[in-house]
Formats: C-alpha cells, sequence, structure tokens
C-alpha cells in the first residue's frame, strides 16, 4: 500500500490521526467527519479536518465573536471545505496531496483581519481502503 502520510514524528505530532484507523481517530475527535457540508459543496469522497485544521481554522465561540468579529463556527467551516472543494475543482488533481490558501481571522482575542494559512488535503484510503480525504496541516 502506498504511503499517503509523512511517517516522521513532526507529522505525528500535528496530526496524531495518522497512527491508527480512521474510525478510532474520529471516535478520539482527533480527526473531524465533515460529510454533510462536504457533500453540500460537491465532494463525493468523505472528508476529514485534523484537530489542528479544527482548532487553527474552525472554532469560534460568541466570546471570539464579541472580542474580535462576529462569526460562527458553521462560517468558519464552511469556509474551509468550500475553498477546498473550489481548489480542488480547478486544477484537476493528480497527485494524492495538494496545498492550498485560507484567508481566516486567528483566533487570538484581538485580530479583525484576516490572515493566510496553507492547508494541505490528502487523497487516500480510508480504513477498508475506501477513497477518503483529510485537510490537514502541511508537514513541513
Amino acid at each position: 500500500m502506498t504511503d499517503f502520510f509523512n511517517d516522521n514524528p513532526e507529522q505525528k505530532a500535528l496530526d496524531p490521526a495518522y497512527t491508527g484507523s480512521r474510525a478510532d481517530a474520529i471516535a478520539n475527535d482527533e480527526i473531524f467527519d465533515i460529510g454533510d457540508m462536504s457533500r453540500q459543496v460537491g465532494f463525493r469522497w468523505p472528508v476529514a479536518l485534523t484537530k489542528a485544521v479544527w482548532d487553527d481554522c474552525v472554532v469560534w465561540s460568541d466570546e471570539d465573536s464579541k472580542r474580535q468579529i462576529p462569526q460562527t463556527e458553521y462560517s468558519r467551516l464552511y469556509a474551509v471545505v468550500s475553498k477546498c472543494a473550489d481548489f480542488v475543482r480547478t486544477r484537476s488533481p493528480s497527485a494524492d496531496r495538494m496545498r492550498f490558501r485560507l484567508e481566516r481571522v486567528p483566533r487570538d482575542g484581538k485580530s479583525k483581519i484576516s490572515r493566510t494559512v496553507v492547508l494541505q488535503v490528502l487523497a487516500h484510503g480510508g480504513d477498508d481502503g475506501e477513497p477518503v480525504l483529510t485537510i490537514r496541516l502541511p508537514a513541513q
């Protein structure tokens, strides 16, 4: 089987989901299955986000909206998934991993201006070899 993930300690520290099964990683909140939304934007394969991406690009509270700018987790999640879908659709991918850029307001308690983050979408085999996608922070 092809090694779809970078097998190095740095990557495993970023995304511990790659050390076991996808189902276990979802059950342990190491990756987040975003099935309904991924289908809404046109993905045919199951899509998940790593915890690192979820924490950096999706998590947002009412308190964050009061301190920074009004947003919701739903709108932030939609931004990640739709940006990825648009990128993949316009690039006709021929590789198992692609990097894309996302503009998002950092959750730091003060920022009101978006900043760019680089994300990576990986196509790989799921627990039973079925095609799945995972959006993660790229390995350095």
